[in-house]
């Protein structure tokens, strides 16, 4: 009888540790795929951080500066030559920048800011102004006319973008 209570304590030893040991290959596989899926994901998608396989660099982040919008006071008024007859136009702009120094050397500058703009928008044909890609071509060279002047003045071209906050022709 002593013999057979020692057969049955060795066999529930056995069964424990083979169900131990099944277990513990268990958690090891486990924990060799998802260091395996770890590195592959860091080496698919975090690997190019500093640079690629082939030594190429990966361009760096731009941090954007806050957009700072600087109304122009009043707003411009021209005469303009049409095919049939003469229309008025009047605009609302407002200037984009990004730092304090561009807002203020743009205030400082405006009364010649809205006279090259007046002048650029004096040159205009009526019929040109009433499309849309007219008007927008207007806001590009709009762009570039305020932009030439600041550059002359402080060296800077400043202005990022002009925005015409309305735009009314009779």
């Amino acid at each position: 009888m002593a013999n057979d209570e020692a057969d049955l304590e060795n066999d529930v030893d056995e069964e424990d540790e083979a169900k131990g040991g099944s277990k513990k290959l268990i958690i090891i596989i486990a924990a060799v795929v998802l260091i395996g899926g770890g590195a592959a994901a860091f080496f698919l998608i975090g690997g190019d951080s500093e640079e690629s396989a082939e030594g190429e660099t990966v361009e760096e982040v731009v941090e954007v500066k806050e957009a700072i919008y600087v109304g122009v006071p009043n707003a411009i008024t021209a005469n303009l030559q049409g095919a049939k007859r003469a229309r008025t136009v009047q605009i609302k702009m407002s200037f984009l920048v990004r730092s304090e120094e561009a807002k203020t050397n743009v205030k400082t500058h405006m009364p010649q800011l809205k006279n090259d703009v007046l002048m650029l928008v004096s040159q205009k044909n009526a019929d040109d102004l009433k499309r849309p890609d007219g008007r927008q071509k207007l806001q590009q060279e709009a762009l570039e006319t305020v932009q030439k002047t600041l550059t002359g003045l402080v060296k800077d071209p400043t202005v990022e973008k002009v925005l015409f906050v309305s735009f009314v022709m009779q």
